[in-house]
C-alpha cells in the first residue's frame, strides 16, 4: 500500500499543474501524496491538494487545513480538536517520521482549537506559536483558517470514518429525500433539511462499501448532479454511486 502511494506521489505533480491557479493570492495545488515525503513539521497552513483514490475515480481537489507533527520514534500520532468534539483522529506517518492529517470541509472563518496526541499523551502543537490556556495546566493550541464556503455546486462529503453529509443546493425545492441501497430505496426514511442559504443537508453513518442512490425532488427523482461517479439501478436506470472506505 505504501509503495502505491510513493508511486501517486510522483505521478500526481503532472496533475498539480492543471489544477494550478495563476493568481498568486490563491494557495497553490499539491500532491497529497508528496506530504509522505515532509522532511519537517510546521504550524498548520490552508493547502489545496490533488487527491487519487483506488476506486478508478479522477482525482480531486482537497481544500483544507494541514497539521503535521514529527516524531520517528512514536508509534501512534493522532489530532484532536473544535473540528472532531475532541475525537482523536488518526494523522498518517510519512518517510521522514512526520505525521500529517488534512482537516476538509471547513467552511466558516474562524479558529480552530487542537492538540496532538502522541501515544495516548496529549500534548499542544510544538510548532505553533499561538496558545491558550485550557483551564487545566497544559495549553491548546489555535489554529485560524479563512474557510471555504461551500457554494452551489454542492455533492456529497465524507465528514470523519462512516459518517457522510450529503448536500444539494436546491432552494426552490420543497421537499427532497434521499433514497439508496442504504434505506432500501424508501423515500420517506431520509427526509433531508433545508438551511438558510437554500441547502438541504441529512448525515447518515455508513459502513464500508458501494452505495446507489438518488435524490427524489418534489415528486421527481434525479441523480447527484456534481457526484460524476455514476451506476445503474436494478431497473436499468441511472443513478449515483457512493464509496465509503
Amino acid at each position: 500500500m505504501h509503495l502505491k502511494l510513493k508511486q501517486l506521489a510522483a505521478f500526481l505533480p503532472l496533475l498539480v499543474t492543471g489544477f494550478t491557479p495563476n493568481d498568486p493570492a490563491v494557495p497553490v495545488a499539491e500532491s497529497y501524496y508528496q506530504y509522505l515525503l515532509l522532511k519537517e513539521a510546521s504550524a498548520p497552513r490552508e493547502v489545496k491538494a490533488i487527491r487519487a483514490y483506488d476506486s478508478g475515480l479522477a482525482p480531486r481537489m482537497e481544500s483544507g487545513l494541514l497539521f503535521t507533527y514529527k516524531s520517528r520514534s512514536a508509534k501512534r500520532v493522532q489530532v484532536a480538536g473544535s473540528f472532531s468534539e475532541w475525537k482523536p483522529v488518526p494523522m498518517m506517518r510519512g518517510d521522514n517520521g512526520v505525521w500529517f492529517y488534512l482537516l476538509t470541509g471547513i467552511e466558516e472563518p474562524g479558529e480552530v482549537r487542537y492538540k496532538f496526541v502522541v501515544d495516548g499523551m496529549w500534548t499542544s502543537d510544538p510548532r505553533n506559536a499561538g496558545v491558550q490556556d485550557d483551564g487545566g495546566g497544559s495549553y491548546v493550541s489555535l489554529a485560524p483558517h479563512e474557510g471555504s464556503g461551500e457554494g452551489t455546486h454542492l455533492t456529497y462529503r465524507i465528514l470523519e470514518k462512516n459518517l457522510v453529509e450529503f448536500r444539494l443546493y436546491r432552494p426552490e425545492a420543497r421537499m427532497i429525500s434521499l433514497v439508496g441501497d442504504f434505506n432500501n430505496w424508501n423515500p420517506e426514511n431520509d427526509l433531508m433539511r433545508r438551511d438558510a442559504t437554500g441547502t438541504w443537508r441529512l448525515r447518515k453513518r455508513l459502513q464500508k462499501g458501494n452505495y446507489r442512490y438518488k435524490y427524489l425532488i418534489d415528486g421527481a427523482w434525479s441523480v447527484d448532479v456534481y457526484n460524476a461517479d455514476t451506476s445503474r439501478d436494478d431497473i436499468g436506470k441511472l443513478c449515483s454511486r457512493i464509496l465509503v472506505k
